[in-house]
C-alpha cells in the first residue's frame, strides 16, 4: 500500500471544502494525510473544524508584517512579501507532498510560489470564481 499524501491546507474562512477533504480522507476514499491547515485569519471556522480532526492548526496573519512597513504601495508591497516568504517557510517545514488553498482569500506572490516550486511543490487552489473574473481566480 502506498504511503498517503502529506497535504497541507490553507484556508480563510468556513472550511466547508476543507471539511469535505477531512470527511473523505476519515472515510479512506481519499489516501491523504492532512499535515496541518494554516489560516490568515484568526476567526475562520475551518481552524475549529481542523482542531475537532485533530489536525494541527496555525494562525498566521498579514497584520503584524504591514505593522512593520510604511502604508505605501511599496511598504505594503514589502510587508506581503516578507509575510508570503514566512508562509513557504512554514509550509515546507511540514513536508507535503500538495498545498490546497481552499478558500484562502490571498493572492500569493513569488515570494510563496518560488520556494514551493523550487521542491517541485504543486498547489491546487478551489477559488469560487472563473478564471480571470477576480484576481487571484
Amino acid at each position: 500500500m502506498e504511503a498517503p499524501i502529506r497535504l497541507t491546507v490553507l484556508i480563510s474562512g468556513n472550511g466547508s471544502n476543507l471539511q469535505a477533504v477531512i470527511d473523505k480522507v476519515s472515510e479512506g476514499q481519499l489516501p491523504a494525510k492532512i499535515v496541518r491547515v494554516i489560516s490568515n485569519r484568526k476567526d475562520a471556522y475551518g481552524l475549529e473544524r481542523a482542531k475537532r480532526a485533530d489536525i494541527p492548526t496555525q494562525y498566521h496573519n498579514l497584520v503584524k508584517y504591514k505593522k512593520q512597513h510604511p502604508a505605501t504601495p511599496e511598504g505594503i508591497q514589502a510587508a506581503r512579501e516578507e509575510y508570503d516568504a514566512e508562509l513557504a517557510r512554514l509550509v515546507l517545514a511540514d513536508s507535503p507532498d500538495l498545498v490546497a488553498c481552499l478558500g484562502f482569500m490571498h493572492v500569493l506572490s513569488p515570494k510563496f510560489l518560488e520556494p514551493l516550486e523550487a521542491k517541485q511543490l504543486k498547489i491546487i487552489n478551489l477559488h469560487p470564481a472563473l478564471p480571470g473574473a477576480f484576481n487571484g481566480a
